[in-house]
């Protein structure tokens, strides 16, 4: 069984820093240019299945990706981002003062804003790994799946499945490409737009 997480491409909010979880701003032209590369990269890949956020930018990106395929794309709250609560919206400068992510937190995966009326890091990848198991339940080894989805949240469910990988934070409508087998994941590949 192979992934591809995706996430969305860059959006207006992305380019003037503001802090973006549930809340949405739309793609840029910007955006949509990198999704239509990373479209090309991606167009010998045999994709079986597809999901996606609801959210505007991240159903978007999935539509882009897949008009060259005749795949169902299926919805799916629990891929949303980070719930960032009132925080939503503002400049992303002023939340990092908040101290609301620890200095290291792609590594030690610390993160909580449910003092702001958000979510913490632990709940968004588990409502992730839920999602997961009920894919992997309908699928088998030849299957190519699609996850379209955000930044933050798609991060964390990758870090915790590829334990030992050495990660990047997933740049817009950049795709981790890995594996399953044997109840084993393994990343094969990074692909930039």
């Amino acid at each position: 069984m192979k992934y591809i997480f995706i996430r969305h491409g860059k959006t207006h909010f992305n380019e003037i820093g503001l802090k973006q979880g549930w809340c949405d701003s739309p793609l840029t032209k910007e955006g949509i240019q990198q999704i239509e590369k990373m479209t090309q990269l991606l167009k010998d890949e045999k994709i079986t299945k597809a999901y996606t956020s609801p959210t505007p930018r991240a159903k978007q990106t999935a539509q882009i990706i897949l008009k060259e395929h005749d795949v169902l794309l299926h919805e799916d709250e629990r891929f949303k981002e980070v719930n960032f609560g009132v925080l939503e919206g503002l400049p992303c400068s002023f939340v990092d003062t908040l101290r609301l992510e620890s200095t290291n937190w792609l590594e030690d995966l610390k993160l909580d804003y449910t003092s702001y009326q958000g979510e913490n890091i632990d709940d968004v990848i588990i409502r992730q790994q839920e999602v997961l198991k009920e894919i992997e339940k309908i699928s088998n080894e030849e299957d190519c799946i699609v996850v379209v989805g955000h930044g933050c949240s798609l991060y964390a469910l990758i870090k915790t499945l590829l334990k030992d990988e050495k990660l990047i934070f997933p740049e817009n409508a950049s795709a981790y490409i890995f594996c399953k087998k044997n109840n084993e994941y393994k990343l094969e590949k990074y692909l930039r737009p």
